[in-house]
């Protein structure tokens, strides 16, 4: 693979996971720690007002930025798929909203593309001050005729290596080994699953580059126009159809009842703010978001023993 040159390029498109308030602090650091020439593509759907008069304000000020608004909320991998048809350079990083770039983020992933001929390069994944992500791998086993598939995050092993499939919270795609495939399928979950599976059928490698960190800034704070995007991202049901999809176009057995209570208690978590989202519901569902600060408020109120 070529050397990136002095006048190339590289396209970042930043799409929302299930907060719209985190795109300013995700957009500065990627305008402060961004070394290379770069053009941003931002998409996002049904967002909130503010938001929206944020992101064309920012696009009015930067000349490399466009925003892409569409009328209704979208799935995950609609979204990367609006972005990428925005896409013109070859190399593409695909950044969530509220995941945060660090100095010299981009450099190491676009050297282990070139010395390792990858399709895709993953960072290093931090989450509160752990790892979140170290790779990634499937596992499959044939029984009774069935394949039974099993995916897993990896948090050890921190170095250059081949991996099953990216966490898709950043990475980096070479476009030029996608001429005829699509990378990403709009309705099928777990979709960075999917997208390993679909680079494994066509021979095509993804790495992790530890030199490259970011950082996974979950929730809280949640914003009362947070809360339809949130809703929507975590609904259980609709997660569920979606793996009916991905099962059968991969011909596999997928236990779902790990991601289902996953998912089932993030939307829990908002309690109130479910139904009657405002100031007061969601500043509750923030505590619920964090446990230490949730036990403060409880032993404040004098009622720490109806929570056990």
């Amino acid at each position: 693979m070529e050397r990136l040159t002095s006048s190339e390029s590289i396209d970042i498109l930043v799409v929302p996971r299930d907060r719209f308030s985190a795109f300013p602090k995700c957009l500065k650091a990627l305008y402060t720690h961004t070394d290379v020439p770069f053009r941003v593509i931002v998409v996002t759907g049904a967002t909130d007002i503010r938001t929206q008069e944020y992101l064309r304000q920012l696009e009015r000020q930067k000349d490399n930025l466009s925003v892409v608004l569409v009328d209704r909320l979208l799935m995950q991998g609609e979204a990367r798929n609006i972005a990428l048809r925005k896409a013109t350079e070859r190399f593409c990083v695909v950044l969530e909203n509220d995941t945060i770039v660090h100095k010299n983020w981009l450099s190491p992933l676009l050297q282990c593309m070139q010395e390792e001929g990858a399709a895709v390069v993953m960072p290093l994944i931090w989450w509160y001050g752990r790892i979140h992500a170290a790779g990634c791998t499937f596992e499959e086993r044939e029984q009774d005729g069935l394949v039974i598939f099993r995916h897993r995050i990896l948090y050890s092993g921190i170095r250059r290596k081949r991996t099953d499939y990216p966490e898709c919270h950043c990475i980096l795609i070479d476009r030029q080994r996608f001429k005829d495939i699509e990378i990403f399928q709009d309705d099928v979950e777990p979709f960075d699953v999917d997208l390993g599976l679909t680079l494994r059928k066509n021979g095509l490698d993804v790495f992790l580059e530890p030199n490259s960190a970011v950082t996974y800034a979950a929730p809280p704070p949640l914003e009362v126009h947070d809360i339809p995007l949130y809703k929507f991202r975590w609904d259980a049901v609709m997660w569920e159809s979606r793996n009916r999809l991905f099962m059968q176009k991969w011909g596999v057995r997928y236990d779902p009842s790990s991601k289902l209570a996953s998912y089932q208690r993030q939307y829990l978590k908002l309690g109130l703010a479910r139904w009657y989202p405002n100031q007061l519901t969601v500043g509750l569902a923030n505590l619920a978001f964090n446990p230490i600060k949730r036990l403060q408020f409880l032993v404040m109120r004098g009622i720490a023993h109806e929570d056990n």
